[in-house]
């Protein structure tokens, strides 16, 4: 096995005092550099490690972190604009979460890897906040990325799935699709909410359709009543009174799913 030398220039201990413009710090470690409303402008910082630095206020345009990673840094308060962070990982590292609305890269894929860590990174630093917006993020992220690998006629995914890789992608976008539909992944207690009030309005439907002949509005009213397993003296189908108890039951569930994931973050 042919190996080469790969040691990463040390920059450690130091303060940047004035903005830095148009540099390469590439495959350098930076250990324990300090910052403060500093401005870096179109500076390549591919590779680096970060390590213990402290970056407040400071602004990061058009800087390449490619490939980056950030261990147990502060960059509280710093904005970056035109910033590039495929492949960048994250670990105990304190950040805004405004930078999952700016700074996540154009591919899905890439952008759903770098929500996964950040979202890793924010349970790190104790930000719960951020971590549910991060999960969303990848929850949204993979349904796309699902959607364009089964349907997109984009060079790139027809020449990396076809065949049956294509139609399993389609199958996982189905399936993404309806449990979004269904409790928004395991992020929405909202949307549980509109399953139900869905699934209320479709066994009253089909009562009134093809069980009972008897107005809408009373069969909407007993099956309402019903799925809450109550009776308001306008009796339902054994079968569909089954039925309604065993919706509730499984909605119910996730709904307890979903609650619990959430506090089990914090």
């Amino acid at each position: 096995m042919k190996t080469s030398p790969h040691v990463k220039p040390q920059l450690i201990d130091v303060e940047i005092t004035e903005d830095v413009k148009d540099e390469s710090h590439a495959r350098k470690e930076l250990v324990r550099v300090y910052a403060v409303n500093i401005a870096f402008s179109d500076v390549d910082f591919q590779q680096c490690v970060f390590s213990d630095c402290y970056f407040r206020n400071c602004t990061f345009i058009r800087c390449n972190f490619t490939g980056a990673a950030f261990k147990s840094s502060i960059l509280r308060g710093s904005r970056f604009e035109g910033c590039r962070f495929e492949y960048s990982s994250w670990e105990r590292t304190i950040l805004d979460d405004d930078f999952l609305n700016r700074c996540l890269p154009a591919e899905e894929n890439l952008a759903r890897d770098l929500a996964r860590m950040l979202r890793t990174n924010f349970t790190q630093i104790g930000n719960y906040e951020a971590v549910n917006k991060a999960a969303s993020k990848e929850v949204r992220l993979t349904g796309i990325h699902f959607y364009k690998a089964g349907y997109s006629a984009e060079s790139y995914y027809r020449s990396k799935y076809k065949g049956w890789t294509r139609l399993k992608m389609c199958a996982l976008h189905a399936k993404w699709k309806a449990l979004d539909l269904l409790w928004g992944n395991g992020e929405s207690i909202l949307r549980v909410a509109v399953s139900s009030v869905f699934i209320v309005l479709i066994a009253a439907l089909i009562s009134h359709l093809f069980i009972e002949s008897r107005p809408f509005r009373d069969d909407l009213r007993a099956v309402a009543f019903g799925f809450w397993g109550l009776s308001v003296g306008l009796t339902l189908k054994p079968s569909l009174a089954l039925v309604l108890s065993l919706v509730r039951l499984v909605l119910f569930g996730l709904f307890m799913a979903i609650l619990v994931k959430r506090l089990s973050r914090r």
